[in-house]
């Protein structure tokens, strides 16, 4: 496949200095790309404290550590995914800082339709997935950290996209995943990254149009679903997301409960 031979022919040095030079017209910080790492959240986050600039990137052929929602392994074989993570310095004063993951969700989802995969989907709060039989698999995972001094956040949002499945399911053979290999001909990483970098860029964290955004191509919203919260579940209607990025679901009783954080099942 084309990323497999991207990865062979290139270096990981070679590949970032290709795509600093396809995104010169952009403000990014560093863009460091490595064959291998422990975590490239934990690489930007560990960058913060010596003072790393805005938009700063890191990318991985592979993780060693890779992590996922609630403390779970992300897993991927070398070249088999997009592991990437962007840093924001943001101004707590104006700045929603949970809405920097919905803004690379979005981001994602945007720069794949233009290599053609329209059938992407967000399921919340920041999974992207394929419909196969009405079921939804797992494309691809989000994770937001920051850290506060101050007036100042520093947010890290990783994305752990799935080229091609190489060994996934055996690895993983309770849980539902795609890749792009299976909704046809997966681009060169080196494109895709740089298409999710330019649409991050463009993407305002601008609360009323990034919400819309969402909605658009949300698998949640407008679905029956229970929800999971530690040991409390209930089931509702996926009515709205707030200005936060919360999940409001409403209850059979009429009453509604504003989710922040949880697992969520959707159902038929």
């Amino acid at each position: 496949m084309a990323i497999l031979k991207l990865i062979q022919i290139f270096s990981a040095w070679k590949k970032a200095k290709i795509l600093k030079k396809r995104l010169k017209a952009y403000n990014f910080g560093e863009i460091t790309w490595k064959s291998s790492t422990g975590s490239t959240n934990e690489d930007l986050m560990l960058k913060a404290q010596t003072g790393e600039n805005h938009l700063s990137v890191v990318i991985a052929d592979h993780q060693t550590a890779g992590k996922g929602r609630g403390q779970r392994q992300w897993i991927s074989e070398r070249g088999s995914a997009l592991l990437m993570s962007v840093l924001f310095e943001v101004d707590i004063v104006s700045d929603l800082i949970s809405l920097y993951s919905m803004k690379l969700s979005i981001s994602v989802v945007r720069a794949l339709e233009e290599f053609g995969f329209s059938q992407i989907k967000i399921k919340w709060p920041n999974d992207l997935v394929t419909l196969h039989q009405g079921e939804p698999h797992k494309l691809a995972g989000i994770l937001a950290q920051s850290t506060i001094k101050g007036s100042q956040a520093t947010v890290v949002v990783g994305l752990g996209l799935n080229i091609s499945l190489a060994n996934l399911r055996g690895f993983l053979p309770n849980i539902r995943v795609s890749a792009l290999s299976e909704l046809g001909h997966p681009p060169d990483v080196i494109d895709v990254a740089e298409s999710i970098l330019r649409e991050v860029f463009l993407t305002d964290i601008d609360g009323e149009s990034l919400l819309t955004d969402y909605a658009k191509y949300s698998h949640t919203l407008g679905t029956n679903v229970k929800i999971e919260v530690g040991d409390e579940r209930f089931e509702g209607f996926a009515d709205r997301i707030t200005q936060t990025g919360s999940l409001i679901v409403k209850l059979e009783n009429g009453d509604e409960r504003e989710i922040s954080v949880g697992e969520i099942i959707h159902l038929r």
